[in-house]
């Protein structure tokens, strides 16, 4: 232990021996030269005095050494503050492990906005909250930090707690709202989790909770990755303990809401310490989420805002209005406002249009539909990877029956758990190209390279319209949406349609503009339009 009880690293309990074997041969060297003051010169033996002194200097360099690399270690786990303005724009910059830093640099170039940003405040154990697109690298943006804390020990954590119990005790948690989003989070958190010892598991519904428990209780993790549902069954089965827990991650934290997982998240909380560290990601900043992280972040300078607009420029404020923008890193200090960072938040949302994706019409009645997509299909580039959204399971298994010769896989709430992870990784390995699918697939799945998306039927909503073509565009990639408008029952949703496509800058048929002022429902609302067209723009 050292100074106030605090437990010494491996690098001090190493300082600390060379310190003393240091002194140790100090001293019989000193000893060694006093015994033999009273002889001359001559009838000193060099060689064996030469020997004590050699030994003296080796154990004073090994001390020095040894202090050098501890102060390395303690600023590894720190992370360097120095970097926490400007962020981390190359992965050797960053404090991760060699074996981490290589399998970056094996993937990737350089670390996205995202991660340049959000990993010197997550390092630091700070709550975070960043509003940035799907698909901008976000999952390694919390994902890295957590794991490095918890093989460094900067977390706190690696004792087991007696409240534990005979329960399986989480280090760090990530929430997802989905199945699909949450086996591709563990697979990452697995793949770098391996690379520093760190055992990583999911749990999802949908598939039987005995096969989970059993793989848990066999291999405990420190990293669990948790849809809200199976994790509060868990909790209540009183499996899993969350008393020790030292960080959690809610992940598309405006889609958590959406899909009512309000209670879940209240109960989960509950169940935390107060003493945690919290990282909130969402690709929107409505009220709702605003709420959530007044209620579970830190106030003030204890987290840090992160935003990012249009073409990746990062704005960032550390609890202050005076935000940094065009892809500056940390912001201003002092005891800022929740009402500020909202402020900013706001003003961050309005962005320029983005052209990363580009919106299509198609005029097509349902009978007109099959060979215009055929037809649209055939005239697409080789390498394409597309998705086709419908709106029920049923027409979701014709249509892929239907396209067969394009290489399809189909995505519906009926398919079982094994069989969506089966056609989602038969899509991303390019074996099937084309993905038919119900909105399940509109949002929660982060799958880079989709060049097209293709509404074969209207969505319900504005939302869904938005969710939907947002799965192509991604990561600084170029992609197109095409939508087939039924002028049968889809006149509702022009005035909408017209609405984000102008505001992103894209061009409008006249044949669809002259429907522009046509009666809109509730769920196809101009006004609510508007405000997803600028979640569009965030990359929703």
């Amino acid at each position: 232990m050292g100074k106030d009880g605090v437990e010494m690293t491996k690098e001090e309990k190493a300082a600390k021996k060379a310190k003393k074997e240091a002194k140790r041969a100090l001293e019989a060297a000193e000893e060694e030269r006093a015994a033999k003051k009273a002889k001359t010169d001559d009838d000193l033996s060099p060689t064996k005095e030469g020997k004590e002194e050699k030994a003296a200097k080796k154990a004073a360099k090994e001390e020095k050494k040894a202090k050098k690399e501890g102060k390395a270690a303690k600023a590894t786990e720190a992370a360097p503050a120095a970097d926490a303005d400007a962020g981390f724009t190359t992965f050797a910059a960053t404090p991760f492990a060699p074996a981490v830093k290589n399998a970056l640099s094996s993937g990737y170039s350089s670390p996205t906005s995202i991660q340049t940003h959000a990993w010197p405040a997550a390092l630091t154990g700070r709550d975070l909250i960043a509003i940035a697109k799907t698909g901008s690298g976000k999952t390694l943006a919390f994902l890295l930090p957590l794991l490095h804390r918890m093989s460094t020990g900067a977390d706190g954590g690696g004792g087991r707690s007696s409240g534990a119990g005979a329960a399986v005790a989480v280090r760090a948690l990530v929430m997802s709202p989905t199945r699909e989003l949450a086996s591709q989070i563990h697979a990452e958190g697995e793949r770098f989790g391996k690379l520093l010892g760190v055992p990583t598991a999911v749990v999802y519904g949908g598939t039987p909770v005995r096969e989970q428990k059993a793989a848990l209780l066999a291999k405990p993790p420190s990293l669990l990755v948790a849809t809200p549902g199976r994790l509060v069954d868990l909790l209540d089965q009183q499996l899993i303990w969350l008393g020790d827990c030292k960080a959690i991650v809610l992940d598309e934290a405006d889609r958590l809401l959406d899909m009512g997982f309000e209670p879940q998240l209240k109960k989960t909380f509950s169940a935390l310490p107060e003493a945690r560290q919290t990282l909130l990601f969402s690709a929107t900043w409505p009220k709702t989420v605003r709420k959530l992280a007044s209620k579970y972040l830190k106030e003030g300078e204890g987290t840090k805002h992160l935003f990012l607009g249009g073409g990746d420029a990062a704005r960032a404020e550390d609890g202050s209005s005076d935000a940094a923008g065009g892809g500056g890193g940390g912001g201003g200090g002092g005891g800022g406002s929740a009402a500020a960072a909202a402020a900013a938040a706001e003003a961050a949302c309005e962005l320029s249009a983005n052209t990363a994706v580009s919106q299509a019409f198609v005029h097509a009645t349902d009978d007109e539909k099959d060979a215009k997509l055929y037809q649209s299909l055939c005239e697409l580039e080789e390498g394409a990877r597309v998705i086709v959204f419908a709106n029920t399971k049923r027409r979701v298994d014709n249509l892929a029956k239907t396209f067969a010769e394009f290489g399809t896989c189909a995505i519906h709430g009926d398919k079982q758990q094994k069989d969506r992870e089966s056609a989602l990784a038969a899509f991303i390995a390019n074996k099937a190209p084309l993905m038919v699918a119900t909105d399940v697939a509109a949002r929660g799945l982060d799958i880079k390279l989709v060049t097209h998306v293709y509404n074969y039927d209207m969505a319900r909503d504005v939302e869904s319209y938005v969710h939907r073509i947002g799965r192509t565009g991604r990561a600084g990639a170029l992609g197109k949406a095409i939508t087939f408008w039924n002028p049968d029952y889809d006149k509702e949703c022009a005035p909408a349609l017209i609405r984000i496509a102008r505001k992103a800058g894209q061009p409008v048929p006249d044949w669809l503009a002259k429907h522009e002022n046509a009666k809109a429902t509730k769920l196809w609302n101009v006004d609510k339009a508007d405000k997803e067209a600028e979640a569009l723009l965030m990359g929703a």
